[in-house]
């Protein structure tokens, strides 16, 4: 029994799940059924993923002969995609315990069943392709039935918007994505990935590097990178919480992976310059996303943009280790691959929890804008307490896992001296500081996507009423399990990563990087050195210490409850708290030439003869700097030339029989010539 095995149990679980969600999802038990078949279907794709980081990459097959258009099915399970095909089926377990309590049974909910039970099939098959052909056909897949999943209400402009911003950028990425293997396969001869990657040397440099930055713009648009992000803000607020989650959790991801898998399998560029591109264009997504991050009050463009930052994370320890394997760095080369990759999958969970409860917010309370919001840890604490979970891990703070993987990535990053180049190790501290500088602000920006809607009093009467009863947990709580785990357990996670980086890389890091005593040391021993576990436990005691001397010395009387002492204020108003545009109103400030915002003040009636003044409506508007000098202009100038050549559809039908005659005379004439 092979990996492979799993990984068909978990396809042939997602088509029957598909099928039953759009047959029988029309019915509260159908739909259940249709969830259940996706549950078992995520639990053998995480088995399978988990598997292949141990077991290495296996034999190519093609099952049964099938081929698919232009080529043969190739299949093949590596040990690169173990962890992406891992958390394919630990999101896919949650969302198929989150979604019976989210949906309700309609025609809408089958269709949509259908069309993301397909997504998760189609990505399955991108991780499991053995061959150029399986990989294109399947990512291709991928994206039309992605498209569906965030066109879940097709009648509503801003989900046509966002599913149009999310299937155009995907198709131009994926004319490039197309080049990038045609490049490969036409200097490899051969479709075979296992034997382009078998080959790589056998392909001069310059089409090496060609192939390479191909794969980066065109997988670039799926994960997110600046400029080629602008889809993510646009498709995940109108998608259904699940379906956001799926994209963010997953779809993203992938993007991530394709850059992976052409920067350390297929076809890893000579040279330094490579890497320098992607870390830098990595280190600008991460500073940019959080930025915009700060200038939203939507709670899922919020998340959207934070999105974006954590991909400008693992993109920039990839180029690091682009850097460092061209310098002969093979352990730093290995060390941040592991960490790259150990991000993927913290992020993963975190943000596909987050997104769940984003979700749950907007049921219970009716809205996602945090200023509308308040007071919710009292009436859904359950929920609160998941999401601080997630919030805690997103933000980088110990000991959950977000701070282990970007620890991970800041000790990798640091070592750039050992280049040998200055200037070389100077771009690499840059690096560095730019994502120190993100760091810091993804904790400004997470107490304020965490305090404003779940502390504080409720700003709303929808806010004062929300309720956790009929809300899910068991997803988000699932999720946040496998925060802590991923936290606590590092040791464990980073001997499977060690197994992935030796069949990838051919290092051998784990006796280095795991001596024993579930401590953790980057791959320079002398350097630093912690342990996730401890620190952990430390952290728990520490906490315990003050909680006992509550217990020990609070009062036995009974206690007496009376006002505190505020100011002289006679009451405590709710408008009275920090909104969340008044807690980013200083980051703001300093950068108010990136956000360039348009600031409209309107006075609702003039000022009565008492002398007291009318109220005045106050509304800035952030317009990305991307979106107004490079799309706009570019959308633009298409609608331009639709004009010029909108003549030629005249609708009459001689008009047409013209151009055929003229297209079959040309066609002659270039084949006589």
């Amino acid at each position: 029994m092979t990996p492979l095995d799993f990984l068909y149990a978990a396809g042939a679980a997602w088509l029957a799940a598909g099928l039953a969600g759009l047959l029988s999802a029309r019915t509260q038990a159908g739909l259940r059924a249709c969830c259940a078949l996706s549950a078992l279907g995520g639990a053998a794709a995480a088995a399978g993923g988990g598997w292949s980081l141990l077991y290495g990459n296996t034999a190519v097959v093609s099952p049964g002969g099938a081929t698919v258009t232009g080529g043969p099915l190739q299949l093949q399970a590596t040990s690169l995609a173990g962890v992406f095909v891992a958390l394919l089926g630990v999101v896919a377990v949650a969302i198929a315990l989150y979604a019976p309590r989210y949906h309700s049974a309609a025609p809408a909910t089958a269709l949509y069943l259908a069309a993301y039970n397909l997504a998760l099939l189609a990505c399955l098959a991108v991780l499991a392709a053995g061959g150029m052909v399986t990989f294109l056909v399947a990512w291709e897949t991928m994206s039309l039935a992605c498209y569906l999943v965030i066109l879940r209400h097709p009648r509503s402009d801003t989900s046509a918007r966002g599913a149009f911003w999310f299937l155009a950028l995907s198709e131009a990425g994926f004319l490039l994505v197309v080049a990038a293997f045609v490049i490969l396969s036409a200097k490899t001869g051969s479709t075979s990935l296992a034997s382009i990657a078998a080959h790589a040397s056998a392909v001069p440099g310059g089409w090496r590097a060609a192939a390479f930055l191909l794969a980066l713009l065109g997988f670039g648009f799926k994960a997110g990178l600046v400029p080629l992000h602008v889809w993510l803000p646009e498709a995940h607020p109108v998608a259904p919480a699940d379906g956001s989650a799926f994209l963010s959790g997953v779809v993203v991801k992938l993007g991530a992976y394709g850059i992976a898998l052409f920067a350390f399998r297929l076809a890893p560029p000579a040279g330094a310059w490579p890497g320098l591109v992607t870390m830098g264009g990595g280190a600008a997504t991460a500073a940019i996303g959080i930025l915009y991050a700060m200038a939203e009050r939507d709670i899922k463009r919020f998340l959207a943009y934070s999105t974006i930052e954590n991909t400008g994370i693992i993109v920039t320890a990839f180029g690091a280790a682009m850097i460092f394997r061209s310098y002969g760095q093979l352990d730093l080369w290995a060390f941040l691959l592991i960490a790259g990759v150990y991000h993927v999958a913290n992020h993963g969970c975190y943000k596909t929890l987050l997104f769940l409860e984003a979700g749950v917010t907007e049921h219970a309370a009716g809205t996602r804008d945090m200023d509308r919001l308040g007071g919710l840890v009292h009436r859904l604490p359950r929920s609160a307490v998941i999401a601080f979970v997630g919030t805690l891990g997103i933000a980088a703070l110990p000991p959950l896992n977000g701070f282990v993987s970007e620890w991970l990535i800041f000790q990798g990053l640091f070592q750039g001296f050992r280049t040998g180049s200055h200037l070389t190790g100077i771009l690499i501290v840059l690096a560095a500081g730019t994502l120190g500088l993100t760091g810091g602000l993804a904790i400004y920006a997470f107490v304020r996507g965490f305090g404003i809607p779940y502390l504080g009093m409720p700003r709303t009467r929808p806010a004062a009423a929300a309720t956790e009863k009929g809300q899910p947990v068991a997803g988000p709580g699932l999720l946040a399990v496998a925060c802590v785990a991923l936290a606590v357990g590092a040791p464990v996670m980073l001997f499977a990563l060690s197994r992935m980086a030796r069949t990838v890389t051919g290092v051998a890091l784990g006796p280095l990087l795991l001596p024993g005593k579930l401590t953790v040391l980057p791959a320079h021993a002398d350097f630093s050195a912690f342990s996730p576990t401890y620190l952990t436990v430390f952290l728990v005691c520490a906490l315990a210490v003050p909680v006992l001397i509550y217990l020990a010395g609070r009062p036995r009387a009974r206690s007496v409850t009376v006002p505190v002492w505020d100011g002289g204020i006679v009451s405590f108003r709710p408008r009275m708290q920090y909104s969340a545009m008044t807690f980013s109103a200083p980051t703001r400030v300093t950068f108010d030439a990136l956000y360039r915002p348009s600031v409209s003040v309107s006075r609702a009636a003039d000022d009565d003869p008492a002398g007291r003044s009318g109220p005045v409506h106050y509304e800035a508007r952030v317009t990305p700097v991307f979106e107004r000098y490079l799309y706009r202009p570019f959308v633009r100038t298409l609608e331009w030339l639709a004009d010029l050549v909108r003549p030629v559809q005249s609708g009459d039908v001689n008009l047409y029989l013209l151009y055929v005659f003229l297209v079959i005379l040309l066609a002659y004439l270039l084949g006589a010539v």
